[in-house]
């Protein structure tokens, strides 16, 4: 009797441990897959050059790409990742000219819907609306709209953005301050002012101060617009000399050389972000999508001190701005079934919440999508934070940025195919005002000229 039951229960053992032993593997691949919603189809086959900006976000996309090579083995990714500056010049003359050295290129809300009406993009809506598991649904209106003309969406997002004011909680702390929630550009000056301790290696505020039209003149148009002020009237007339406009580019370029950081004039986003973590600066005014980079404790060392507001106002309740830097596809490119299958994966939930599990929500691209913010994770990481982000997307006007009615759309730049060369030629004026080398009310003049000759050339006027 006790044999055969030896032998019964050996042979259930025989039976059992091998389904064990599978359970337990099928749970460990389920543990180490990344998630493949999108469905990838490993037949995709091709060669693609992508042209990239060098923010924070894109370098972790740069090194998480063999996740991509792993889903899709056939497709072969060549990378030209460049600071701002250089990547939107090196963009700009490839796409504009039909080149055809880039298959995909990563621009914004300035370019796309100019771009994509020249016909130098491809269309992408259809195919990303077509995939129920991309779920284009669900990246914010205002940015579909924002990449989109009336022939269709020519980018897909990979972060999206407003602007918002990020402060040290300690240091006002100690000097008895207290940021309100929606605070007003006056207040940061004044705040700026008494928080400049150099001496003690702390700058009132970091503010960007690079030339070019989409670092320094990203933040200084929304503080141009926010005191009433705009960059040209109905008729296209300059009105950056205007009394509204003058007085808050020169409040801009004072608040840099009276508390600002050392060499605001070679700060950009990514050089202000640096300094932040660094402890080196009290506030610091710039996109939403820094919040996660300075509230992460691996990323910052006072992540725990960080503090969090609006985008300052004036005359105007906001100033901030509306922007994506997304993926968009050259028309003329020879690869567009592997480009867009690269577009779609690192534009999809699936992407971001790869980034979130294998790194951190400090890294994962954000500002694009509502279920970032229907996350619990997300919304346990960002808890100080993600309201501030959804509101000032939602609170963005680019079709209306001004007090006064302009005859252009766009919060921090002019939607004008010139306004590349001219917010860079413009951009330098200030940076000479910004150091010294002329008279703030020389660069406003100087910088009224130049946008008065641009309406005039181009038949605005």
């Amino acid at each position: 009797m006790i044999f055969r039951r030896f032998l019964a229960l050996t042979a259930v053992l025989m039976l059992v441990v091998p389904l064990l032993t599978a359970l337990a593997g099928r749970s460990a691949v389920a543990q180490d897959a990344s998630p493949t919603a999108l469905q990838p189809d490993p037949n995709v086959s091709g060669s693609i050059d992508v042209a990239m900006v060098g923010n924070p976000q894109m370098v972790t996309l740069q090194e998480l790409l063999p996740e991509f090579n792993r889903l899709y083995p056939n497709v072969t990714i060549n990378m030209t990742v460049l600071p701002e500056n250089e990547i939107r010049q090196t963009i700009t003359q490839d796409i504009s000219t039909q080149a055809g050295q880039f298959d995909v290129v990563t621009i914004g809300t300035f370019e796309v819907p100019l771009w994509g009406a020249n016909g130098w993009l491809e269309e992408v809506g259809e195919e990303a609306a077509a995939d129920p598991n991309y779920d284009l649904e669900d990246i914010f209106e205002a940015h579909r709209q924002g990449l989109s003309t009336e022939d269709g969406l020519f980018g897909l997002p990979f972060y999206g953005e407003s602007s918002m004011t990020f402060y040290r909680q300690d240091l006002f702390q100690q000097a008895g301050l207290e940021m309100p929630e929606r605070p007003t550009w006056q207040q940061i000056g004044e705040f700026a002012r008494q928080l400049h301790n150099p001496d003690g290696g702390v700058y009132g505020i970091c503010l960007r101060g690079l030339p070019g039209w989409g670092e320094q003149l990203a933040p200084l148009t929304t503080v141009i617009n926010a005191f009433g002020g705009r960059w040209y009237d109905e008729d296209w007339n300059a009105q950056l000399n205007s009394e509204e406009s003058a007085a808050a580019i020169r409040f801009y370029i004072e608040l840099l050389q009276q508390a600002g950081e050392p060499g605001a004039e070679q700060s950009g986003f990514t050089e202000c972000e640096t300094l932040f973590n660094q402890g080196k600066v009290a506030m610091w005014y710039d996109a939403t999508s820094a919040a996660e980079l300075i509230s992460d404790p691996e990323l910052n060392p006072n992540a725990e001190n960080v503090g969090y507001a609006y985008a300052p106002s004036a005359e105007l309740p906001t100033g901030s701005w509306l922007w994506n830097w997304s993926f968009a596809m050259a028309a003329n490119s020879d690869a567009k079934e592997a480009g867009l299958a690269f577009m779609k994966w690192a534009t999809s939930k699936d992407y971001i919440n790869y980034v979130a599990a294998e790194r951190s929500w400090g890294e994962a691209p954000t500002g694009q999508r509502h279920s970032v913010y229907e996350t619990p994770g997300y919304q346990e990481f960002a808890a100080e934070f993600y309201e501030i982000v959804v509101n000032a997307i939602e609170e963005a006007n680019p079709n209306e940025p001004t007090r006064d009615p302009v005859p252009y759309t766009g919060g921090q730049f002019v939607r004008i195919p010139e306004f590349q060369s001219l917010g860079n030629d413009v951009s330098q004026e200030f940076a000479a005002a910004i150091v010294g080398q002329q008279s703030i009310d020389e660069a406003i003049e100087n910088a009224n000229d130049l946008a008065n000759q641009t309406a005039i050339d181009a038949g605005y006027q």
